[in-house]
């Protein structure tokens, strides 16, 4: 009886120090599954606190090297602007816009727009212009009911400045008339506008006017 007991005990035992030694070896597995981990994320550090400063020197390089640069135009004359001292895109602009409010209309809006136009035209143009498109276009429109559409083609704009300072903008596009409900065969037309400038104002900014303005049907549709 006595013999048993103490194989009882001493099995108990050993199955202790197994249990033992195995939570051991478990911590140690784990360890080492967290181990290049750790090392991974160390090294990352260890690599972030040196790039943090370069980036800093970096920027306080910068930021004491900095310099501001402003594009100015040319100081233009008082109240005057040379056409040498405006872009050509201001020059387009004013001609495209022009040629719409003469080239696309209907019966109903043409003297407004034809009025509108003139506001941008000087001597002697202006006196040409009232009496072939204020008096007779206009008449002409009302009474055979004719409306205009102009479709610029942009490919084909030109600009040109000559020795006067004077800029030329030439205007290529379809022009398609309806005249009582029935359409006329359409033409390519090219409109040539002159332009110069003038002491400017608060509603032309850079007091750009027409001097000239011509246009030729260049092909019939």
């Amino acid at each position: 009886m006595a013999t048993l007991a103490r194989q009882a005990a001493k099995k108990i035992i050993n199955d202790s120090r197994f249990r033992e030694a195995k939570a051991d070896n478990d911590t140690v597995r784990l360890w080492e599954n967290y181990r290049e981990q750790a090392l991974l994320w160390r090294a990352l550090a260890l690599l972030q606190i040196p790039g943090t400063f370069i980036a800093l020197f970096f920027a306080l390089v910068m930021w004491i090297n900095r310099e501001t640069i402003l594009n100015v135009p040319a100081k233009p004359l008082p109240g005057y602007y040379a056409a040498s001292e405006i872009p050509d895109a201001e020059f387009i602009s004013v001609a495209s816009d022009w040629v719409n409010l003469v080239a696309t209309y209907q019966p109903l809006v043409v003297s407004k727009q034809f009025d509108e136009a003139a506001r941008w035209l000087v001597e002697p143009m202006l006196t040409r212009f009232k009496t072939e498109m204020l008096e007779q276009e206009v008449a002409t429109v009302k009474n055979t009911m004719r409306s205009q559409v102009y479709y610029v083609d942009p490919t084909r704009t030109m600009i040109e400045r000559d020795e006067e300072d004077n800029v030329i903008v030439t205007l290529v596009g379809e022009r398609l008339k309806i005249v009582a409900g029935i359409n006329v065969p359409s033409t390519i037309t090219q409109f040539r506008i002159t332009m110069t400038t003038q002491p400017r104002n608060k509603l032309n900014e850079y007091g750009i006017v027409i001097i000239n303005a011509e246009s030729t049907d260049t092909k019939v549709g």
